[in-house]
């Protein structure tokens, strides 16, 4: 439904700026075939613009990512929906990880922003073999004046079938990415 909102939205943003484009400027002098070529150039631009627009806000729905000029950062997360016993126990190690590494930037929030692990099915020629359970936690650090560390972490478990839950210690927590973002990027990844 959102999609089809910002579909809905586009389109009529193209019909306005095509409407808006065609000023006495282009309507007044100068041969027919140019006026129209000029007009034809600009509604181009600004319905390229808007497709953009319209392509950078399902990826970002989708891929946890937004592209804020030019470049790919990670969601920004604060609320902790993980309340397992082992959360505060997830939180920690994810801290002193974070603190190994940036000893003097102050960890603003630290949060599993899942509800419960993300179970998948592992299958092997057809067959249910076992199950892989993934949780993620990030981390943001206020670097100085100047801007933000986001942190995202990943913990792992994997389960036989008919077997007790293993931690996988290459995954517990593994750190697979860092953005470091200006204040400016950090405000609009905040503001919705």
């Amino acid at each position: 439904m959102r999609k089809m909102m910002i579909l809905m939205l586009a389109l009529t943003m193209c019909g306005i700026s095509a409407n808006a484009q065609m000023t006495k400027k282009d309507t007044g002098n100068g041969p027919f075939k140019e006026r129209v070529s000029k007009l034809w150039d600009k509604t181009k631009k600004t319905a390229t613009d808007v497709a953009t627009a319209i392509g950078d806000e399902i990826s970002n729905s989708t891929s946890g990512l937004r592209r804020i000029e030019g470049k790919y950062y990670m969601n920004v997360y604060d609320v902790n929906l993980y309340k397992g016993d082992d959360c505060a126990t997830l939180l920690d190690l994810c801290r002193k990880q974070f603190t190994a590494k940036y000893p003097t930037v102050p960890i603003a929030s630290c949060v599993i922003p899942q509800t419960d692990w993300e179970t998948t099915t592992v299958e092997n020629a057809g067959q249910v073999t076992g199950y892989v359970q993934t949780l993620f936690c990030y981390i943001i650090g206020k670097d100085g004046n100047e801007g933000f560390i986001n942190a995202k972490f990943v913990f792992e478990r994997k389960k036989d079938v008919g077997k007790q839950l293993v931690n996988n210690n290459m995954k517990w927590p593994l750190w697979t990415r860092t953005d470091v973002m200006t204040n400016h990027v950090y405000d609009r990844l905040t503001s919705k």
